[in-house]
């Protein structure tokens, strides 16, 4: 289409040969991908920017400043839904004193938005979360403590061995004798001859000293480090379930706004970094922190003139390490975006695969992938290039270090001996990897805090109301018991200050069938969440059964009402779990339930008539008598037949009758159906239609979303939405008497207005 005309016809082969095709795919890539500065400034409405703020400008003054819900309502009015254009919105609207801090990305028409990055150092507050996680205050003291330990440990085999050396090199007035009986020596005095203690033992004394110190150190190590498995595990595990909880019961409009990769990119590439080195990297940073100044405090008594040479490298380490730190932070946050995209255009190519091969677009689909992967390649591949950058620098200073100490050893080798030379020099050679290593290990830390900052997003998402109902207001066990809905000036919204229902009420008493009708954006699912409290009321109230539901606990509410979607859900698992995943109902009720909805049926007689008879027992329960039905080839032979994922292995038809089958076995006195014979045959929807008006539904209320007229048109009532308002609500034939009505209009331009007449008239001579 081009200005209103067909441009372009032909199969998709066709179109491919000639190449026009790709030309307007391409036109329409490049249209997309226009500077910011040159696109259109003006909204759908042809209202500028500028326009909006001025047009608002006086309501501003009067209200003493902009409120977010002024700014809300002004985008909403003027559907000014391009991202740029609502950032110019913005800026403009702070440039002239109409607010600061006006997030007018959540109130657009943009459904998904960029993720968000944070900047800057990791948050006190993050890292409170992960030491919380991992335990209490004396977890963590013990675990220094055993830290603090074995590098004393490994500190004082160090010293050992100096000890060791000197007391091989030392000259005094002695001489050492032996006898066959020990397996040490010990000193005479040669002046005196008598005994002294010395340091002068066999090699097995001090080789024990040494391997008991060693011991020490690797039983230490070894505490410690279960104590980091332990921390390790318990965060994950805490994290973990915290993340779950709140994904689990997040509003509807979080799932809406967020792509399925970045809440995967949470639950595996993050969980796996919290689960893995995130605590073992604090430990290390810990150590080498410790091991730096203990090198120094090392080699300062030994040569005091080092501490003017530690005092002078310090600030260049400092440098280094603010430069480092700085930069690989904002890259690793960077990866981590970039893995999420990714991690979507999977999912969407796993699910599309099919859609993607009939169409012909798979190289599109390929070089949109490679492009994803080198923007992921490209921050991964800095991510480990920097610390390679802050390697060579360290090892400079490093180098200056241990010159100075050897050339500080050299001017005193008069009071130094060999084992202290050794020593101090040795703690010189190391110093620059402890530094490095300990910058490197609190940029790690840092990266892995990125994780937990990200799941921390997560955690503080809007949730949903409680599940349990508070004692007070606990609904009876029975509870609804008839399905009467009242809705008492009902309000709606999406976002705050911009509702979609506005003020709607009406009443409907138990076994109506009500069909909703109305254009698109009128209000019609909107209303269908708002019984189930998927979109919660910001004004006005529901009442099933004399029950406000705004009282009752979500669970409750939604155990006692069914709705059936456009796209039913169907699980993994058999058809027994699909129809009745709590295992609450006996088999009769299920193959009566499949029965009912045509999917098998009764031996020997394809008719709804022969129901299969319904008893009650002595309890009061309901429960089926034994069925004979003629279990077909195929699926639905057993109920131990296993459905796909989404319910592949079954038609569209067949999933819809699937859950309608659901509301059979549950028997709901409130069914809602929303749109769900939008996208079947015309046979499956008769099917539906059937069973609906028999008696299997005929005690229960029926809210239905109808995308053909003629599916409600026999209803018992129709409520016309308009604008989020109730329009009109009478049955179809008093509707269609209208003239000027609404639901008259509709009926006019589906071409089936004569068919619609006719069956309103029966349905209403038939009542009467």
């Amino acid at each position: 289409m081009k200005d209103g005309r067909i441009s372009l016809k032909g199969t998709p082969a066709e179109l491919h040969t000639q190449s026009t095709l790709s030309r307007v795919l391409a036109d329409a890539e490049s249209a997309k991908e226009m500077p910011k500065e040159k696109t259109a400034t003006k909204d759908r409405k042809g209202k500028s920017v500028e326009g909006i703020l001025e047009s608002s400008s006086d309501a501003f003054s009067k209200d003493g400043g902009a409120t977010e819900d002024y700014l809300a309502k002004a985008v909403n009015d003027t559907k000014c839904e391009d991202e740029y254009n609502l950032e110019r919105l913005q800026r403009v609207a702070q440039q002239k004193g109409l607010g600061s801090n006006s997030d007018l990305s959540t109130l657009q028409g943009i459904l998904v938005r960029d993720e968000e990055r944070e900047e800057g150092l990791i948050k006190i507050e993050v890292w409170r979360i992960y030491v919380s996680a991992c335990g209490s205050k004396i977890f963590w003291i013990m675990l220094v403590l055993l830290l603090a330990l074995w590098q004393a440990m490994r500190i004082a085999q160090n010293y050992w061995i100096k000890i060791w050396v000197n007391s091989n090199n030392s000259n005094t007035n002695r001489q050492t004798a032996y006898e066959p009986f020990l397996s040490g020596a010990y000193a005479i005095d040669t002046n005196t001859g008598n005994r002294l203690l010395s340091r002068h033992h066999s090699s097995i004394y001090w080789l024990g000293i040494y391997f008991l110190i060693g011991f020490m150190y690797i039983f230490g190590r070894a505490v410690h480090e279960g104590f980091i498995y332990r921390a390790s595990i318990r965060a994950a595990r805490t994290l973990h379930a915290h993340l779950l909880q709140a994904i689990m019961h997040a509003t509807p409009r979080f799932f809406d706004s967020t792509p399925l990769g970045r809440i995967v990119s949470r639950f595996s590439h993050d969980m796996q970094v919290i689960d893995g080195p995130a605590i073992e990297k604090i430990m290390w940073g810990i150590a080498h922190v410790i091991e730096v100044l203990c090198a120094y405090t090392a080699i300062s008594m030994v040569t005091p003139a080092f501490v003017m040479v530690a005092i002078a490298i310090t600030p260049v380490y400092v440098g280094y390490a603010y430069y480092y730190l700085n930069v690989s932070r904002e890259l690793k946050r960077l990866d981590s975006n970039n893995m999420s995209p990714l991690l979507s255009l999977f999912g969407e190519l796993i699910q599309g695969a099919s859609t993607i091969r009939a169409f012909g677009v798979k190289q599109h689909y390929i070089k949109e992938a490679l492009n994803r992967i080198t923007a992921h390649s490209r921050s991964y591949y800095m991510c480990e290039a920097a610390p390679r950058w802050l390697s060579v620098r360290a090892g400079f200073a490093s180098a200056t270090l241990s010159f100075s100490c050897a050339i500080f050893i050299i001017m005193n080798l008069d009071w130094i001996d060999a084992g202290l030379a050794g020593f101090a020099f040795a703690n010189s050679l190391a110093i620059g990897d402890h530094m490095y290593w300990a910058i490197s290990d609190y940029n790690a830390n840092e990266s892995n805090m990125n994780a937990v900052e990200r799941v921390k997003q997560y955690l503080d998402i809007k949730q949903e109301a409680a599940l349990e109902s508070e004692l007070e207001y606990k609904p009876p066990a029975s509870w609804p018991t008839k399905g009467d809905v009242q809705i008492e000036d009902l309000v709606a919204e999406y976002v705050p200050g911009v509702p979609v229902l506005h003020g709607i009420s009406l009443s409907v008493k138990h076994g109506e069938k009500i069909g909703v009708v109305g254009r698109t954006g009128a209000g019609k699912s909107t209303l269908s969440l708002a019984l189930l409290r998927f979109v919660e009321a910001s004004g006005g109230r529901i009442v099933l059964d004399g029950i406000d539901i705004s009282k009752i606990g979500l669970e409750d509410l939604r155990r006692n009402v069914t709705i059936i979607p456009q796209d039913p859900v169907l699980f993994n698992g058999t058809i027994r779990f699909n129809l009745d995943p709590f295992n609450e109902y006996p088999d009769e009720i299920v193959w009566d339930a499949l029965r009912r909805t045509h999917l098998v049926r009764e031996h020997g007689s394809h008719s709804s008539s022969s129901a299969a008879s319904i008893s009650t027992g002595e309890d009061g329960i309901e429960a089926a008598e034994p069925l004979a039905v003629e279990r077909m080839s195929g699926i639905f032979s057993s109920l131990d037949a296993e459905i796909k994922e989404n319910g592949q292995s079954l038609s569209l038809g067949q999933r819809q009758l699937v859950a309608l089958a659901r509301a059979l076995v549950r028997r709901s006195r409130l069914i809602i159906m929303d749109e769900a014979t939008a996208s079947v045959d015309f046979d499956t929807d008769d099917r539906i239609q059937r069973t609906i008006r028999g008696y299997e539904f005929a005690d229960s209320t029926l809210f239905c979303i109808a995308h053909r007229l003629r599916t409600i048109i026999d209803y018992d009532r129709v409520l016309v939405l308009d604008k989020g308002k109730v329009a009109e609500f009478d049955t179809p034939y008093n509707l269609l008497q209208s003239k000027d009505g609404i639901f008259r209009s509709m009926c006019e331009k589906s071409g089936e207005y004569e068919y619609l007449v006719a069956a309103s008239s029966r349905r209403d001579n038939n009542t009467v």
